[in-house]
Parts: C-alpha cells; structure tokens; sequence
C-alpha cells in the first residue's frame, strides 16, 4: 500500500501539464467533435495525444539534463534576444488563452447563475488566482494539489456519464482509423488539435520537473508522468467525445452553445446537465486558469534574466500580469461587443511564433549529444517530433491565411 503512495505522490509534473491544456476549448472541442462527427474523429485525438506525450516526455529529459532553467541555457549558449523572444510569445499565448478561459468561466456561470452580471465572473475567477499565487508559500505543491482535485472531479463526471450513455466498440475501433474529413470537420479537428498538442506546455514541463526536484537519476519516474498526465488528457477527451457521439451526433443540432452540449449529461443528469456541465466547464477553466498564468509568468521573467521560480516575485508578478490581459479583454468583449476579434487575433498571432518555436527548441535538444548524452531522442521520438512540428505548421499556415483574410477582407 505505502508503494502505492509512493507512485501517487510523483505524479505532479505531467497532471499539472495536462491541466493546462484541459480547458473550456478542449471541453468544447471534443464535445463538438462526437457531436458532428460521431467517433470519426477518435484518430485525430489519440495522434494529438500520442505526439503531445512525446514533446513533453521531451522536456521533462530536458529538465533532468539541465543544471539551470531552459531559457537561462539557451540565452548562455545562443545570446539573451532569443531567450528574450521566446518568453515574450509564451507570456502572449498565456495572455490569450486567458482570455478564452475568462470567457468559458464567463457564459458557463451566465447559465448557472443567470441572476449574477456576466462580468463579475471574470473578475472574481482572475482575483481568487491572482490570491492563490501571492499566498501560497509553495506553489508548485499546492498547484499540483489544486489539480488533482480538479482533474479529478472532471474525471468522474464525464466516466460517470458513460455509464448512462454507452459506448459502441464498432464505432470506436472504426474511428481509430485515420480517415478524410467530411465537409465541416476541419475546423472541428484543427481546433482539437490546438486545444490537445500544446508546445509551449511541452515546453514549461522542463521547468515543472525542476521545481520537482527531479534530475538524471529520476528520469524514469519523469517520463512517467509525462505519458500518465498526457495519458489523463487523452482519458478526458475521449470520454467527452464518447459522450457526445452516443447522444447528440445525428440529432441535427448545430452544437454551437454550451447549453446543446450539455444535452449529452441529460441521460443521466436530466434538467441539471446544463448546471454540470457548466461546472466541469469552470473547473477546467480555474485550473487552467492558475497553470497556464504561470506558464506565461514563469517563461517570461526567465526569458529577462529574472528568477523564475514559481514562488518568487518576478514570476509571480509577470503571471498576475497575464491574468490581468486576459481578463480585460474578456470584459472589453462581454460588455461593449468589441475586441473579441482584436484578442484572438493577438493570441493566434503569438502562437505562430511561439509554438513551433518552443517545439524546434525541444527537438533540437532533445538531440543534442553534449547536453543530453544518452538521453537524446530515439528514433521513434523524432519521428512523431517530426509530425508534430508539421502539424504545427500547418496549423501556423492556416492561421496566417485567415489572419490575412480578416485584415484584407480576402
């Protein structure tokens, strides 16, 4: 028994990751996703989750390599500018995602509590995080508790409602083959994609296993974690989709408001899965809310040659600061109809740079035979690293294309 509190008590670094990429839009993604497409879109999940645990199984050997933080060896090998670049486009990509998460908090609590102002809800989730940070004397621990609760909850919701809805083995083994997408499901599967294979949060694991104390000789039990948290993030998506696929697909809807993804909790929730689903939406957001700031405040003070450690005043300080951008534009866009296409289009902007930017830094090092020795990349490794910088760019692609079309009208 005690070996199994042992094993419980590693796992940190990848379930944190994973709570940064489980979001309101992965909720929502995968949602939509078994909503229009049934299972058809299972193999598109698994491959972002099978690439994602990979970059991050990355980081996490960088980690261990490394007797200083990323961007403190990076500026030392190849100058501060790029060091300073890259923190910058994480801090943006931070500020952005806040604003999706501010915004997910904003209209799930509208439809819990429809007597409360929509912009309070912003406001109050920004301040309890902000408090969460300064107050916490050590952050990284009370960070990984935090998102074992909340990872938690959302687990047994969502396995939970299987039981009610089912699952169909034919239509499941079926969409684990890949497949060309139907009219439609494009921007479903690219924004699944987005929402699941995260490089700036691959990226942030070579700090997470750092403030875990975590060198060489721990490697094991890091890319452990790595491939348990990423293993959780693929669990949740794939029960969401399941979900939806078992009760909304075929049912006509256009599924673009929470309150017709909700449906798929009805079966065994009935008149308050709209309440449910609104609060896995709110606790996806806070845990979000609280690791992705850090992602942002931590990459940020180390790209400026600041301490980045989680509870230092620099991290801490740059993270209240992505909180803050995030919130703003939340209330800007709620409460005057105005920026949303603004703050989107400046988040989208920043992940161009900066996600297949932290992803070549991760596979170029992940190689390098001084820094890593026989901790580099096997083969396999730089195969699936190889897919996903491609998926990355094209992803980059695809944006820059409507970027263009919403500046020039094209």
């Amino acid at each position: 028994m005690s070996e199994k509190r042992r094993w419980y008590e590693r796992v940190g670094p990848g379930l944190i990751t994973a709570a940064v990429v489980l979001g309101p839009g992965s909720i929502v993604s995968s949602s939509r996703a078994g909503a229009d497409a049934g299972y058809g879109l299972v193999w598109m999940l698994a491959l972002a989750c099978v690439v994602m645990a990979v970059y991050t199984s990355m980081g996490a050997r960088i980690g261990c390599a490394l007797e200083e933080s990323f961007l403190q060896f990076l500026s030392k090998r190849w100058g501060r500018p790029i060091a300073v670049i890259t923190g910058f486009s994480a801090f943006f990509v931070a500020a952005g995602f806040q604003f999706g998460n501010n915004l997910g908090v904003a209209y799930a609590m509208e439809g819990i509590v429809p007597a409360v102002p929509t912009q309070v809800w912003p406001i109050l989730f920004t301040v309890l995080s902000i408090v969460f940070m300064v107050m916490a004397k050590n952050v990284y621990h009370l960070l990984e508790l935090v998102m074992r609760f909340f990872v938690g909850l959302m687990l047994i919701a969502f396995i939970g409602n299987l039981f009610f809805t089912g699952v169909s083995p034919v239509g499941l083994a079926t969409g684990l083959i890949p497949g060309w997408f139907e009219e439609g499901e494009f921007l479903i599967a690219a924004g699944m994609l987005a929402t699941t294979f995260s490089a700036v949060a691959a990226f942030y694991q070579t700090y997470l296993v750092q403030a875990k104390g975590w060198h060489k000789e721990n490697l094991g039990y890091a890319i452990q974690d790595a491939w348990i948290g990423i293993g959780i993030l693929g669990t949740m998506g794939l029960v969401i989709m399941i979900g939806a696929a078992q009760t909304l697909h075929g049912t006509g809807g256009d599924f673009k408001h929470i309150g017709e993804l909700a449906n798929q909790l009805t079966s065994v929730l009935g008149s308050s899965a709209g309440i449910v689903f609104g609060l896995g939406l709110c606790a996806a957001a806070f845990s979000s809310f609280i690791a992705n700031a850090l992602i942002g405040g931590t990459l940020l003070a180390d790209g400026l040659g600041l301490d980045p450690r989680m509870e230092k005043t620099p991290t801490r300080l740059c993270a209240a600061a992505a909180l803050g951008i995030g919130c703003g534009v939340a209330l800007l866009t709620i409460t005057k109809g105005i920026g949303g296409a603004q703050s989107v289009l400046i988040a989208q902007t920043s992940t161009i740079i900066a996600s297949p930017l932290c992803a070549l830094l991760l596979l170029y090092f992940a190689n390098n035979k001084a820094l890593m020795g026989n901790l580099r990349n096997k083969t396999m490794s730089n195969v699936l690293g190889a897919v996903g910088l491609v998926i990355l760019l094209g992803l980059a692609v695809r944006t820059v294309t409507i970027v263009w079309a919403k500046i020039y009208g094209g």
